[in-house]
């Protein structure tokens, strides 16, 4: 009996030390491969394939500043979060140097010598040669907003590091003063989106100066509800005969009914016409659910859109018209369509029905010159859309948005674009029995079971 128990006990000693020296060399082989999953759904905290290709192609030094202390950051923190995004940054060749202003009051100084940019501590400062960007912790974390948090991080570094090794950053202008929607307030996520992409972005006015400015290589309409004046007609159409003009016209809906001419007038010469109506899809695996107006439109496969074929949603459009003029200099290209189902009600005169397919987006362009880009929606890339609980729908089309710019209007084959992810909370929706019988189970019947177990093992043991 001695010997049994002895055999049995000897066993269970060597197989106790046996997984505890297992566990201790896992973890000594992990803690030295610094080895780490990320679990979150969209790949959340993992540098992605578009940053990737991006840092790949850069030839010159960067060099990231974070403004802190990196080794008093606590676990679980966003500046933690940062900082191990920041680590994947730096195996790819990019430098990643913290410094504390406080124990080094010069570094900021260093960097904004003329006290213009607001460099504080907690910044970050993405370097490379003469030409610096700032980051804010805040602006890394991202945006809440009632649907989950935008995350900004990657988009934002990788924009940044795009910023300061560009030798040119051409200028994205958006016309204000026809109650357009702000480039400020209303597209701040498509601000940024463009900006990560190396394009600087700034307001405009049409009624100030003699013409757009030398350096605007992007034109952008989002939503006017007033036509243009006979004034900023002749500096738009000036722009546009430049042979270097790029503008894009985003036209929601105009409930009122008023025409614009001068910009019909601007789009014609492009073999584009915009209609006074309102698009609903009739197609009922095309819309929302009792809303025939929210729908998603098809891209169209052509020279600009390669072979992308995925959907966009587009709420609330107004159709567009290919005008029946053939002109040799002219490219034309139906870029976004409705299905043969859709119908379009017209503004102007009530009760009057157009059958489709309808175009919903337009591109034209002139043989080795100016380009223009006409939507019939403006609404789908504002942060009201973005932000929505249709925000995962809205971001195929914010990323065809940006795509189409960022290549085709700048005239770059194929470059490789990055946009914001959003940040969902993941909840389970349980009713009060349900919640009862769970508590039942977890309190009551586990514990049981647990028990029972070990006193069958216990039973059985004390005979061995």
């Amino acid at each position: 009996m001695n010997r049994r128990s002895l055999k049995y006990g000897s066993n269970s000693i060597i197989l106790i030390v046996a997984v505890l020296a297992i566990a201790v060399i896992v973890n000594l082989l992990v803690g030295m491969g610094d080895i780490k999953w990320d679990l979150t759904s969209d790949k959340l905290y993992t540098l992605g394939d578009e940053s990737k290709t991006i840092i790949k192609d850069i030839k010159k030094e960067v060099t990231i500043y974070g403004l802190f202390d990196d080794g008093e950051v606590g676990a679980g923190s966003i500046a933690k979060d940062i900082t191990n995004l920041l680590a994947q940054y730096e195996k790819l060749g990019i430098k990643v140097t913290y410094v504390d202003p406080d124990k080094d009051p010069g570094t900021i100084a260093s960097f904004d010598k003329d006290k213009t940019k607001g460099i504080k501590k907690y910044d970050f400062v993405v370097k490379s040669g003469n030409k610096i960007k700032k980051l804010s912790m805040e602006s890394l974390y991202g945006q809440e907003s009632d649907y989950g948090r935008m995350y900004t991080a990657e988009p934002l570094i990788t924009g940044a590091i795009k910023f300061v090794t560009s030798d040119v950053t051409p200028v994205a202008y958006f016309v204000e003063g026809h109650d357009e929607y702000s480039v400020d307030t209303d597209l701040t996520r498509i601000k940024a989106d463009l900006e990560n992409n190396n394009l600087e972005v700034k307001p405009l006015s049409l009624l100030t100066g003699e013409k757009i400015p030398e350096d605007c290589k992007l034109l952008v309409f989002a939503s006017p509800k007033r036509d243009l004046s006979e004034a900023e007609l002749i500096k738009v159409n000036a722009y546009l005969k430049g042979n270097t003009g790029r503008v894009i016209f985003l036209f929601d809906p105009v409930e009122s009914g008023s025409k614009f001419p001068n910009f019909e007038q601007v789009l014609q010469t492009y073999n584009i016409g915009i209609n006074y109506d309102k698009v609903k899809e009739m197609d009922e695996s095309r819309h929302l659910p009792g809303d025939e107006y929210s729908f998603v439109g098809k891209v169209q496969s052509n020279d600009i859109n390669n072979s992308d074929t995925y959907d966009v949603f587009l709420p609330d459009s107004r159709s567009l018209s290919i005008l029946k003029n053939d002109k040799e200099w002219l490219k034309t290209y139906s870029m976004i369509k409705t299905t043969e189902k859709a119908e379009a009600l017209s503004i102007l005169n009530q009760g009057s029905t157009e059958q489709g397919p309808f175009d919903i987006a337009i591109a034209t362009e002139v043989e080795g010159g100016s380009k223009v880009l006409v939507f019939g929606n403006g609404i789908f890339i504002t942060d009201v859309a973005l932000s929505s609980q249709y925000s995962n729908q809205f971001a195929a089309g914010e990323y065809y948005f940006l795509k189409t710019i960022v290549n085709w209007m700048q005239d770059k084959e194929d470059q490789t674009t990055i946009s914001s992810k959003l940040v969902t909370p993941k909840t389970i929706t349980v009713s009060q029995s349900q919640a009862k019988g769970i508590s039942i189970v977890m309190m009551g019947v586990l514990p049981v079971l647990i028990m029972a177990c070990g006193l069958v093992v216990w039973a059985r043991r004390r005979h061995l």
